[in-house]
């Protein structure tokens, strides 16, 4: 069939033609103070601040901008305003993510205070984030101030983020009047030198990851204005063969580009990023012998899957242009104007013969977003106007068809009282469905040793696409209202941390409320019933509200120690408040355990001189649950059967079960190296093997090595 994608890809190749043509056009520049070429260590910028030790953790606020730089002395000192804090959440981690183990953003996330992985296994699948006892599509993912769901299917796309380029992701309230918000931007690249940076990753099942970023800065002055000129870019292709047939990463490709411009008022930027994502999309496990724990039993097990030959295929690009700049006349905080267009196809095979039945949707977007802040008295007021308008521009789905668009209006209001930081988010939300507005409250409040903290939300429900629609024959279409006023989803969260010497312990408390809770049920089709993984399901709500409760418990033992033994665990207890209420609400209640955790011990210390080191085991668990089941057609994951969980087991949970990783950190100078070894139990006489979604079991022993290498110019 036609090749709708093939546009999309040459469009960005000759935008970053342009962007490499301009790099090496602007390399014979000077600076006007000249750059020192060295081989032992970056000189420190004359720009901007010099880089954090990423040795160290950074401090605990890490939301004010730091101040000018004022090391420049020529007669037209260049003293660009520094670039606003991120506006929305707190970022979980202290290390840019290159320098991390974690292979994808949502591994990250699962380290956050009541968050479940539901871990499919395999490199470079689309595996889902339940922060708090969330489903995860109610996570919403925004890059650079726009979102980075899918128009259709109204999923994350985490898997299109490549680590090495990104900023710490950051969580909190979603603009977009969702429940959560993850918030990420490109790499900010301080250090003025030229800087290549290079991460590679590769393992014992076939996976080859490469990612190569590099970042120069060049005084450029135009009509007698000092300036700074930013050139960046990027290329990610990775490839793994995965362990059971169907799950394959057939081909993976990131390429990207921004161009910068700064002077002391004003900022120009232009940026591109296409993907090209080719991954298998098999239905799960089947046991090869008569036992169920046969799916483990390698290298049989892994040509005994269900449609080992389907795939899903996204061909993405997204172009964005900003402006930050004294935009409206009398303020003195400069304003931030942002318009983006994109570009998605998604392509889903299904394994049936060589019966050509691709389905492709092709989306095309435009995003526009203007952001304003100003002091008023001791409040700082930030308001935001952002809208985004989806088009099918081709497909042969006939549900899929037409426009849908989204506009928000935001205001945040952030003010201190003595040791009490207080903010206050509201808005209103319009989109093609819905209607409805969002308030959080939040409160922090520090009084050594102790640190506690607050929030309200009540927000609404975005709906996909695919749940107001339907996508046959895959996706029934949901028959409910869906007004939006109704919809509503609120949520209280308390905190409090202490720490006294050596120890430290955490009391996380949430609890939340959803009315009308639309998702995704696996339903039966003419006279089966779902007893099997089914690729057919149906957009349904409770008829009364859904309600959980939970509680997290976080202790740790030196965990900052520069060297030396360390210890950290988290434990959480979920409690679904109304799982008798009906059929729906028991289904959903099974989704996640009652009782999940993690725990790591290790020890800090350097080998010969050079080699610090950060070696230690890694171990979580969870209790029986029925987990969600993967729907290959969508990537979503889906609320299965309640007596019927696991296909080819009737009456088996998901659980009790767990992994222990053994993990190494080695920073040798600007080099950071890391060496895992996963699933270290699975394939022994403690444990055959086990798996969070069914039946997707995770790869037993799997060893991982990585390098992330920073090479200064």
């Amino acid at each position: 069939m036609p090749a709708p994608h093939r546009s999309i890809v040459l469009s960005p190749t000759a935008r970053l033609a342009l962007l490499i043509g301009l790099g090496l056009a602007l390399g014979p520049l000077r600076s006007t103070h000249g750059q020192v070429d060295t081989t032992d260590a970056a000189t420190p910028d004359t720009l901007q601040r010099a880089p954090t030790d990423t040795t160290r953790r950074s401090p605990a606020d890490t939301t004010q901008p730091s101040p000018a730089d004022t090391a420049d002395a020529s007669p037209q000192p260049l003293r660009p305003q520094p670039v606003a804090p991120p506006l929305y959440g707190r970022a979980r981690t202290d290390s840019i993510p290159g320098r991390l183990p974690h292979v994808s953003v949502e591994m990250m996330l699962a380290d956050q205070v009541g968050g479940f992985l539901y871990d499919l296994g395999e490199y470079g699948w689309p595996h889902g984030w339940s922060p708090r006892g969330l489903a995860p599509h109610r996570v919403h993912l925004w890059f650079d101030g726009f979102s980075l769901d899918h128009a259709l299917t109204g999923r994350p796309r985490f898997e299109l983020l490549p680590p090495s380029f990104l900023s710490p992701p950051r969580t909190g309230s979603d603009p977009g009047g969702g429940a959560v918000g993850v918030h990420t931007s490109w790499r900010a690249y301080e250090p003025k030198r030229p800087v290549t940076e290079l991460r590679y990753r590769f393992d014992n099942s076939g996976l080859h990851a490469i990612e190569a970023g590099h970042s120069q800065k060049r005084r450029l002055d135009l009509f007698g204005r000092p300036g700074l000129l930013h050139l960046t870019l990027g290329y990610g292709g990775r490839k793994a063969d995965g362990v059971y047939d169907g799950s394959r990463l057939r081909k993976e490709r990131r390429i990207w580009g921004r161009l910068q411009y700064q002077t002391n008022d004003w900022t120009f930027e232009l940026s591109d990023r296409s993907s090209l994502y080719r991954i298998g999309a098999h239905g799960g496990a089947i046991p090869p012998g008569e036992t169920f724990l046969t799916i483990y039993a390698l290298p049989v097990a892994g040509s005994s899957v269900r449609a080992p030959n389907a795939q899903r295929k996204t061909v993405r690009n997204d172009l964005t242009a900003r402006v930050r700049g004294p935009l409206v006349p009398l303020l003195d905080r400069r304003a931030e104007l942002s318009a983006g267009w994109t570009s998605n196809a998604s392509d889903f095979r299904p394994d049936r013969g060589t019966t050509d039945t691709t389905w492709t949707v092709k989306i095309d977007g435009g995003h526009l977003r203007f952001r304003q802040s100003l002091r008023v008295g001791a409040h700082t007021l930030t308001g935001s106007v952002r809208g985004a308008l989806w088009q099918v521009a081709g497909g042969n789905v006939p549900q899929i068809d037409g426009t849908q668009g989204a506009a928000h209006v935001l205001l945040r209001d952030s003010l201190r009282l003595g040791a009490t930081d207080l903010v206050v988010d509201a808005g209103g939300h319009v989109t093609t469905e819905q209607t409805y507005p969002s308030l959080t409250a939040r409160a922090r409040r520090s009084v050594d040793p102790l640190r506690l903290s607050a929030s309200v939300t009540a927000t609404g429900q975005r709906g996909a696409w695919i749940e107001d629609d339907g996508f046959a024959p895959y996706v029934r279409a949901f028959n409910g209202e869906r007004s939006g006023i109704a919809d509503h989803v609120i949520e209280g969260m308390v905190g409090a941390r202490i720490e006294v010497g050596p120890f430290a312990l955490g009391l996380n408390a949430f609890a939340h409320q959803i009315r009308n809770a639309v998702d995704l049920y696996a339903v039966s089709t003419g006279a089966s019933s779902p007893t099997t993984i089914t690729d057919t399901v149906a957009a349904r709500a409770p008829s009364t509200p859904v309600q959980r409760a939970g509680l997290t418990l976080s202790l740790g033992w030196r965990e900052d120690a520069r060297r030396g033994l360390y210890a950290t665990g988290r434990g959480t207890l979920l409690e679904s408040l109304r799982a008798n209420e009906s059929s729906l609400h028991a289904r959903l209640a099974r989704t996640l355990p009652r009782a999940y955790g993690e725990g790591r011990i290790g020890a800090r210390f350097v080998l010969f001189t050079d080699l610090t080191t950060d070696l230690y085991v890694r171990a979580r668990g969870w209790t029986a649950m029925n987990s969600r089941w993967f729907h290959p057609p969508t990537g979503r994951l889906v609320v299965p059967p309640r007596q019927t969980p696991v296909p080819n087991a009737p009456g088996l949970d998901v659980g009790p079960s767990g992994t222990v990783d053994v993990r190494a950190e080695v920073q040798l100078r600007s080099a950071q190296l890391f060496f895992t070894f996963q699933n270290i139990q699975a394939g022994t006489q403690l444990q055959p093997g086990t798996f969070v979604v069914p039946v997707y079991p995770l790869p037993p022993q799997q060893f991982r090595f990585g390098v992330f290498w920073p090479i200064f110019d």
